[in-house]
């Protein structure tokens, strides 16, 4: 069962998932482009460049010595700290008086600088184009001014003045739009790898199969427990006269399926585990053996946890004398056995519970209860403790099969496999997997 990943593998999950993935990738496209052209706002961007004229060139024609290069070099790095210092921002904020404050002049106004050239460019950006052009004018016009009063010098030359765009810079549509593809893209197919490789539930029929490499029998539907539920088990238990409900249809398709697979080996004993408890076990043997007696089997259901039995409360049987008190020789197979108001179907409860469980299920006295079990009765449904516990496996190897019952809500992958190679050590024959609490979207009938 070990599991190996390669790119075949890889290729092989991405289309299985490849309904999902387009889906996914035409809502991002989608969400993306509505966005783009609705919501994100255009943005515009005017420009103008100034030179710099910071050396004296000589008569002479001599190249620059390195300090003049420096000069220059350090000239130009204080001229575009000094375009964006407080200052000269407001004074152009009071030439323009648009009502921008100063920190949205600062963060719409950028200066870029070549160390190789002694030009400066003013970017300003803006809703409105024609605001970007105006204070783009407006700072270079002002720089210009205060370098000739503050350093009275008239070095600084404006070579290009900036005009109003008519293309905004952002957002760009085309690059917007693809990158919401390649979003939905990466994000879904990154799911679809995360449930197969690192989210362990196993959800859906078709991943119990893959994963456990068993055949599932029936995909029990999950039933929502109602307020007044009578008792954790009451909603969830076949009532007779039950027939058109998912949950009775999945427990004939099951009962069907063990009938199938068990016909010719005459009375068959069947215990039903899971890994942990609470994922439907006791239930699940409880309704199969209830469909059983109502297909004119003569059935008896044992509920043989003896460490946290369930069998009293679901059939409302007493519990003082059971399994326990006849593998301790307290009480005879008859003393044990109750019936039911289902025709065909008997109950043995648990009894009480004993300090030894694990012992009293692996003794010969248990090997006894089942034979002549057989002799009264079609089937015997027993429900074990789950495995989390040595006492399934000491069962395991009294009985002629076994049901594996996995839960699509919590169930993990690695722990289900685990459960399942520990009864293949001991030889048992696993019939199936029942998918138990399996999502109505996910559910497939079976019909035989």
């Amino acid at each position: 069962m070990e599991q190996s990943f390669n790119y075949q593998a890889l290729i092989k999950e991405l289309k299985n998932g490849s309904k999902f993935i387009i889906l996914t990738t035409l809502f991002t496209t989608i969400l993306g482009t509505l966005i783009t052209l609705f919501l994100l706002s255009p943005v515009y961007e005017s420009k103008t460049d100034l030179l710099v004229n910071g050396t004296v060139v000589k008569e002479n024609g001599e190249n620059l010595s390195l300090s003049e290069v420096e000069i220059n070099i350090r000239l130009i790095e204080t001229y575009s700290i000094m375009i964006k210092s407080d200052r000269i921002m407001d004074k152009v904020l009071d030439k323009l008086e648009n009502g921008m404050s100063k920190e949205e002049l600062m963060k719409q106004t950028r200066v870029l600088t070549n160390e190789n050239s002694q030009i400066l460019t003013i970017i300003v950006e803006s809703l409105d184009p024609k605001e970007a052009a105006d204070t783009a004018n407006e700072v270079a016009a002002t720089f210009k001014q205060e370098v000739k009063t503050v350093m009275d010098v008239d070095n600084v030359h404006v070579l290009s003045s900036a005009n109003p765009s008519e293309k905004p810079v952002r957002p760009n549509k085309t690059v917007n739009i693809l990158l919401s593809m390649v979003i939905g893209f990466i994000l879904s197919a990154t799911w679809v790898l995360y449930r197969k490789h690192f989210d362990m539930k196993l959800i859906s029929i078709h991943e119990v199969e893959d994963a456990l490499a068993l055949p599932v029998l029936s995909g029990i539907p999950h039933i929502k427990k109602p307020k007044k539920a009578e008792s954790n088990f009451s909603h969830n238990l076949l009532k007779e006269g039950e027939v058109h409900s998912p949950l009775a249809e999945a427990y004939r398709s099951l009962r069907t399926i063990v009938q199938y697979k068990t016909k010719a080996n005459g009375p068959y004993s069947l215990m039903v585990t899971s890994k942990h408890p609470n994922e439907g076990k006791s239930l699940t043997s409880a309704n199969l053996a209830i469909v059983m007696a109502l297909d004119n089997k003569k059935t008896v259901y044992i509920d043989c946890d003896l460490r946290r039995p369930d069998g009293q409360f679901i059939f409302g049987v007493s519990s003082r004398r059971g399994v326990t008190s006849y593998l301790e020789g307290y009480s005879t197979m008859n003393e044990i056995i109750s019936s039911t108001h289902i025709p065909n179907l008997s109950v043995i409860v648990a009894g009480i519970i004993p300090p030894n469980p694990s012992e009293l299920l692996s003794s010969k006295k248990m090997d006894q209860l089942v034979q002549e079990l057989k002799k009264e009765y079609d089937y015997i449904i027993i429900d074990s403790p789950p495995m989390v516990v040595s006492d399934s496996l000491s069962l395991a190897n009294k009985v002629d099969g076994c049901l594996f019952v996995v839960n699509a809500q919590r169930s993990k992958r690695d722990e289900v496999t685990d459960g399942i190679q520990q009864l293949q050590q001991v030889q048992t024959e696993i019939l199936g997997i029942v998918l138990n609490e399996i999502a109505h979207s996910k559910k497939v009938q079976y019909y035989y």
